[in-house]
């Protein structure tokens, strides 16, 4: 008697799976403070992120926000800070897609000091923007 045997299947093949290309930010740090801000002062963080510091002449205030190069669905560790020499401050720290931010102050005619962080990387102006 011969032995039976069973016919073999193929396994389908599974093509790994590559991450899908992140998305440019369509954000900008304009949308993000709003109507009237304009960009006075920036710094890149690395090549992934820009710190923006915005003014609004009809207000007086400052605005800053970290604007991501990309959109990051599983979000990334950014911050926004602002300072008013002698007077407040703000940042708004956590996890973000996009930007971190805005954080708005009241500093005309006043210094500040602005920065933010992406990741691991961080900067801080100093005094700076007196008028």
């Amino acid at each position: 008697m011969k032995p039976t045997v069973k016919p073999t299947t193929a396994k389908p093949t599974v093509k790994p799976t590559t991450a899908a290309p992140l998305k440019p930010n369509p954000y900008t740090p304009t949308q993000v403070c709003g109507a009237g801000y304009k960009v006075i002062d920036s710094h890149a963080l690395g090549g992934n992120a820009t710190i923006y510091l915005l003014y609004n002449s009809g207000s007086g205030q400052n605005c800053v926000a970290t604007m991501s190069k990309y959109v990051y669905p599983g979000k990334v560790a950014m911050n926004a800070i602002l300072q008013v020499k002698g007077g407040s401050s703000g940042s708004n720290p956590g996890s973000f897609t996009a930007y971190a931010g805005p954080v708005r102050l009241s500093a005309k005619k006043q210094c500040v000091v602005w920065g933010g962080t992406w990741k691991t990387l961080t900067w801080k102006s100093g005094w700076s923007h007196c008028g």
